[in-house]
């Protein structure tokens, strides 16, 4: 009585390891495909991050190339207006760097 009550409990143990063994198996393979998963959105995101970053700065450099185009007409328009005070503006600030590089 005594010996079949071992096998039984060893039978028992025996089929709680195969469990434990199958369910970590399947938990081993789910941990794989969420990682997959995982893996393929943060790939999905740095694409469209890469993409949004390139478009920001292509739409900063074009505002720049306008804001600058706009500037320079501006001066351009101020210069021949004002041709007089232009080179007197120009003269003054070349006495000012020749003094400050004096020092």
């Amino acid at each position: 009585m005594l010996h079949d009550g071992k096998n039984t409990k060893d039978a028992s143990i025996s089929v709680d390891f195969d469990t434990v063994t199958h369910q970590l198996t399947a938990l081993r393979e789910d941990m794989s495909r969420l990682a997959e998963t995982v893996s393929g959105i943060a790939g999905r995101r740095g694409g469209r991050i890469v993409s949004d970053i390139t478009e920001g700065f292509d739409e900063a450099k074009a505002f720049a190339k306008t804001k600058g185009r706009s500037a320079e007409s501006q001066l351009e328009e101020t210069v021949a207006v004002h041709p007089i005070l232009a080179i007197g503006l120009a003269v003054g600030a070349g006495f000012m760097v020749g003094a400050l590089s004096r020092r």
